[in-house]
C-alpha cells in the first residue's frame, strides 16, 4: 500500500483552463517566482547597502501534451493571441496536484494567463521505439500565481 503521509508524487495532476478541465498533459512546468533584491543606502547610514525587496518576478508555466486532432482548446486559445486579441485571451489557468486516488490536494492558480508561445511537435520519420509521440509545448505567460491547500 503507497505511503499516504509522505510527499505527493508528481505525476498526478489535472489542469483547469477558466474552471473546465482540459486533458492530455504529459508535462507540466511550475514557474518558480523571485523578487528582485534592492541595494539602498541614504547619506547618513553606515558604509554598507541595505537589501530591500524589489518587485517579485514569475518564471513561465509550461504545458506539454501530446498532439491530437480533437485537442483544439489551448490551440485555439493561442490563435487568439496571434489575431491580436491578447485582452480577450486572458483566461484564469489552475494545476492541481492529486494523490494516488486522485483527490486534489495543491493548486497553483495563474491569474489573466495568456499563451505567449506555441512550440509545435518535432517530427522525425526515421525515429523507432514506442514512446516518439508527436508533442507540443505552450508557453503560459500570467499576472500572478497563487499557491494554495485545496
Amino acid at each position: 500500500m503507497p505511503d499516504r503521509h509522505g510527499p505527493l508524487r508528481a505525476n498526478r495532476f489535472r489542469i483547469e483552463l477558466d474552471g473546465i478541465q482540459i486533458g492530455g498533459f504529459r508535462r507540466v512546468e511550475i514557474p518558480s517566482q523571485r523578487t528582485e533584491q534592492v541595494q539602498y543606502r541614504e547619506g547618513n547610514d553606515p558604509t554598507h547597502d541595505r537589501a530591500l525587496g524589489g518587485k517579485t518576478v514569475y518564471d513561465d508555466l509550461i504545458l506539454e501534451r501530446g498532439s491530437k486532432q480533437e485537442n483544439s482548446e489551448m490551440f485555439d486559445w493561442r490563435q487568439t493571441v496571434v489575431e491580436g486579441n491578447v485582452d480577450e485571451a486572458r483566461k484564469e489557468i489552475a494545476v492541481i496536484l492529486q494523490d494516488e486516488q486522485g483527490e486534489s490536494h495543491l493548486r497553483w492558480n495563474f491569474t489573466k494567463a495568456w499563451p505567449k508561445e506555441y512550440q509545435p511537435p518535432s517530427l522525425n520519420s526515421g525515429a523507432g521505439g514506442g514512446d516518439n509521440v508527436a508533442v507540443e509545448t505552450y508557453v503560459i505567460t500570467f499576472d500572478e500565481m497563487e499557491r494554495k491547500d485545496v
